[in-house]
């Protein structure tokens, strides 16, 4: 039986952990920010939309699909859209910016959108660390 974490499987995210070098804390982080789920297409103000668990914007679709992905995949492939989301950080974690900021580049390059951004995922960060560091006593299994 398969760990789902936001209704993926944690061997995704440890996998696009491992590929990407982004580390699965963050990744958590970042889709409890997104609060997206498996088979959505939500379109935002400007046009965009916004596909599956961990919210890929649409802009990033002529990128991803040179690598072979599809509409279909972010949106309906919770490993997909988990593995893509995470190479999205990995490279925004390569452009040399603060480590904050271009995690949440991932969200928005607009600098109020990206504070906020940057509050939101690194409280969630916290709450993440904080749970593995504190797991329930061996009465809770």
């Amino acid at each position: 039986m398969a760990i789902l974490i936001n209704d993926v499987p944690i061997d995704c995210i440890n996998h696009a952990a491992i590929a990407y070098h982004v580390p699965a804390t963050l990744i958590l982080s970042i889709m409890k920010a997104e609060n997206g789920k498996n088979g959505e297409a939500i379109k935002n103000k400007n046009g965009t939309v916004d596909y599956g668990v961990m919210g890929i914007n649409s802009i990033w679709l002529p990128k991803v699909m040179a690598y072979g992905y599809t509409k279909e995949d972010l949106q309906f492939n919770a490993c997909k859209n988990v593995a893509v989301g995470t190479w999205i950080i990995s490279q925004n974690m390569a452009n040399n910016e603060p480590l904050w900021k271009s995690i949440a580049n991932y969200h928005s390059r607009t600098p109020s959108h990206n504070k906020f951004y940057q509050a939101s995922i690194y409280t969630n960060y916290k709450k993440v660390m904080h749970i593995i560091s504190n797991p329930p006593d061996k009465s809770f299994l």
